[in-house]
């Protein structure tokens, strides 16, 4: 049975990506809640920040389902794959 979806290049970068976007999402919907004057008090801001902060922290969990999907993407990769294919020398 082939479990693997993406190739470990992708999959690695992704887990990367989806880290920092899930820190940035969280950082940002703890600010919203938290009703920050500099992203709350301005004539662009929203009209219910703790939405948006709820929003953010949803967003935040999507990232880290990516997170766990392509973390095990990455270590089925490397239980199926030969040693050669992830640059390690033999």
């Amino acid at each position: 049975m082939k479990l693997v979806l993406v190739s470990p290049c992708c999959s690695v970068c992704c887990t990367v990506f989806s880290v920092f976007g899930a820190i940035i999402l969280l950082a940002f919907g703890i600010m919203f809640k938290a009703g920050v004057h500099e992203l709350t008090m301005t004539k662009e801001s929203p009209a219910n920040p703790g939405d948006v902060g709820v929003s953010c922290f949803i967003a935040a969990g999507i990232y880290l389902l990516f997170i766990l999907f392509c973390s095990c993407q990455t270590v089925v990769a490397k239980k199926t794959k030969k040693p050669e294919e992830f640059g390690a020398s033999s």
